[in-house]
């Protein structure tokens, strides 16, 4: 992950009540977090980021619901790091307010937190679903990771384009068992059935809104049923990491 600069964001917000009901239930709302002006310009920067996916450094450009090299199209590609082929990024009111808003959350000096971004694309008719998950399933166990997920479509999401459901109050579980899509290792994307989707809170949103989630608060998206791509840029936050004694081993990983 990455340090960014030491810069403050403006126009958090964020008040005392939203922090406690985001620890309470493992995600919140936010209003919108950048203007129509720089969305405009978020999309540009998107769009061109995908049109230009085949020069970008391996690894970068996956199709997290496929197979490497499948035959079918990419159903859910997504673009990691952005910020690296477009250093821009990290000067953008958004950026420097969702990371005041992931101090805010975490409890941590907005400057003292790692990052990533990666932006996901639902593709129009056919994007796939995103399964039911913790983001903290990816990651090693080795390690404390104590992190959140700042999630902003590019334009609105509906039921139907593949808005987020979130189980509340998931994050104060463990890591229930995951296990690859399709049950084939070489698919990169992770889904878990320890879950009863009737318990979900569903959370469509206008375009420039977010939704913040804790990397252990379960969530799904559905699939984009719709005639126009579903697009996401999705920043993660992580507090300084130390290392756990005796981690549990996770065979997915």
């Amino acid at each position: 992950m990455t340090r960014g600069p030491a810069r403050a964001g403006a126009g958090v917000p964020v008040d005392d009540a939203m922090i406690a009901r985001y620890r309470q239930d493992g995600f919140l709302v936010l209003p919108p977090i950048t203007s129509d002006t720089e969305l405009s310009e978020l999309r540009r920067i998107y769009d061109r980021l995908f049109e230009r996916r085949r020069s970008l450094e391996a690894g970068d450009f996956y199709d997290i619901a496929g197979r490497p090299g499948g035959d079918s199209g990419p159903t859910l590609p997504q673009v990691i790091r952005p910020e690296k082929y477009e250093p821009r990024l990290l000067r953008t009111a958004h950026f420097l307010t969702s990371r005041v808003i992931a101090g805010r959350l975490l409890g941590e000096d907005p400057d003292r937190l790692d990052f990533f971004g990666h932006m996901i694309l639902k593709p129009a008719v056919h994007g796939s679903e995103t399964p039911w998950h913790q983001d903290e399933a990816y990651m090693s166990p080795a390690w404390e990771n104590r992190g959140l997920s700042i999630w902003m479509p590019l334009d609105e999401v509906t039921l139907e384009s593949g808005c987020l459901h979130f189980i509340p109050g998931s994050h104060r579980g463990a890591v229930v068992r995951h296990f690859h899509l399709g049950y084939d290792p070489a698919v990169r994307g992770l889904a878990t059935d320890e879950v009863d989707p009737a318990d979900a809170v569903l959370c469509p949103i206008p375009a420039g809104a977010a939704t913040v989630h804790d990397c252990l608060t379960l969530h799904y998206a559905g699939p984009n049923r719709t005639a126009r791509p579903r697009r996401a840029y999705v920043l993660v936050f992580k507090a300084p990491s130390r290392p756990v004694a005796g981690a549990a081993s996770r065979d997915w990983c």
